[in-house]
């Protein structure tokens, strides 16, 4: 088992980065992430011709300054 499909290392990991989660919602974490991947490929998709890219819409993790 991957250490980030453990609930409780996800769980853990977020409290390190000040973020709330219930062990509830960690251990659900996997049926989100293959969701939101489904989502983003379907973002991609759309033909964005003359506009912005897709990849805009996309959020990308990212750190805060003092990190």
């Amino acid at each position: 088992m991957n250490p980030s499909d453990n609930p409780q290392h996800f769980y853990d990991h977020a409290q390190e980065h000040l973020l709330v989660i219930s062990t509830e919602d960690a251990a659900n974490i996997g049926e989100v992430g293959s969701s939101v991947t489904s989502t983003y490929a379907a973002i991609r998709e759309i033909d964005t011709t003359g506009f912005e890219p897709a990849a805009i819409f996309v959020p990308t993790p990212s750190k805060r300054k003092g990190d």
